[in-house]
């Protein structure tokens, strides 16, 4: 244990390189230049914080949470979905561990220049309430009034809109995006998720997404058996890709067509609802070219003529600003992709989120632009950062208030 002691920085730091080494080797080179990324980060703030997190924890158990750390990685270069103990006893630690520890590195950088750090504690007591958070989804009721025209010129945050007395009259769309199979997504929760969706009998079930992660991309099975509560409301769900999506895109595509899920790839569809005729439309996620690409594709959307509403899938909501609303009325936009905002305050009632603090870009709720609005949905998953804080999962009914001219 000594010898362990006085050598965690080579220790640390080879592991770190085999990890590298191992995922360009066996994975891609872009997931070794993203895990690498990561864990470099983890690596060196772990490194600033060891001698005082060994003071006040016993050296076996940091020594144990650090390994975690590489073997979840080591575990993604294969595609697979992992058994439950797995997730108890490696994923789930380790990803704790890896994200408290980023968060923080304002101790590590205190510790630069001081001999302590007190509240210690507090990145790691933050990181399991994170963590804890991506399993619970938040199931609410959300109201967009398609009448108010008061938007502004370039695309700013707009408040939702008063329940209405009679629901009867509104659209309901339930919107599922960015699910993420992996390591907070079971097959048996999604398939939960979708079955809470299809017994609420909405007008429309749309999926904006991302549907998988770097685990479940290796079989079509596990999402398509994912899915298959929503084969019973077919006509009524429509999907479009996101941009994890294009990592597997015939998995999707196979798993989507597998439960009668029409994936809208730059194209539209009219589907009558109880309410009248209501145009869907999916557009593709472009990597370049995205404004050309999008100019086509809306200049190729056949007019819209006796509608009662247009809906536009877009995963992710920043594409808007490359899209000519004003050529093609489009009335709403559903999105994801920013997964809320991942780390913020709205789990207290606001709406700061790093996304929202850093940059101009939607992060979640309702935003409007000249003449159309867009809903940002906060996602029902979780991907990327090892845990979400502060930004509650969402599984909303969005009740469309239909625009009264039409």
């Amino acid at each position: 244990m000594n010898f362990i002691l006085d050598n965690i920085v080579a220790i640390t730091l080879s592991l770190l390189l085999f990890n590298f080494v191992i995922s360009w080797l066996f994975r891609s080179k872009a997931f070794a230049i993203i895990r690498g990324v990561i864990l470099t980060f983890y690596s060196l703030v772990f490194l600033s914080l060891f001698s005082t997190l060994v003071s006040v924890i016993p050296p076996f158990i940091i020594l144990l949470l650090c390994s975690l750390v590489f073997i979840d990685t080591f575990l993604l270069l294969r595609p697979k979905m992992q058994p439950f103990w797995v997730r108890i006893l490696i994923n789930w630690p380790g990803q704790w561990f890896l994200g408290s520890t980023i968060i923080a590195f304002p101790w590590a950088i205190w510790l630069l220049f001081f001999k302590s750090a007190d509240f210690l504690y507090v990145p790691y007591i933050l990181g399991l309430i994170g963590v804890l958070q991506n399993f619970r989804i938040n199931e609410e009721n959300i109201f967009i009034d398609l009448n108010n025209k008061a938007q502004p010129s370039d695309l700013s945050r707009l408040d939702l809109a008063n329940p209405t007395s009679n629901s009867d009259e509104n659209l309901h769309i339930i919107q599922l995006t960015d699910p993420h199979l992996g390591p907070y997504m079971s097959v048996a929760r999604l398939e939960r998720i979708c079955k809470s969706a299809v017994a609420k009998k909405p007008d429309l079930i749309l999926l904006t997404g991302d549907f998988l992660t770097m685990e479940s991309k290796g079989s079509t099975q596990v999402l398509s058996q994912s899915l298959s509560p929503l084969k019973e409301y077919s006509g009524k769900v429509f999907a479009c890709m996101g941009n994890h999506d294009y990592e597997a895109p015939e998995i999707v595509k196979e798993a989507l067509a597998n439960n009668n899920i029409h994936l809208l790839i730059d194209e539209a569809q009219i589907v009558r609802t109880r309410l009248g005729p209501v145009q869907i439309i999916g557009f593709d996620f472009h990597f370049k070219d995205r404004a050309s690409k999008l100019l086509r594709a809306i200049g190729n959307l056949p007019n819209k003529s006796k509608v009662i509403a247009s809906i536009a899938m877009l995963h992710d909501p920043t594409h808007i600003r490359d899209i000519p609303t004003k050529s093609h009325s489009i009335d709403l936009f559903l999105s994801g992709h920013t997964h809320g905002g991942l780390i913020g305050l709205v789990s207290l009632g606001f709406k700061t989120t790093v996304i929202s603090l850093l940059s101009k870009s939607p992060d979640h709720g309702l935003w409007g632009m000249e003449n159309t609005k867009l809903y940002v949905h906060r996602g029902t998953g979780h991907y990327g950062f090892p845990f979400r804080l502060g930004v509650p999962t969402e599984h909303s009914v969005i009740n469309v208030i239909l625009n009264k001219s039409k």
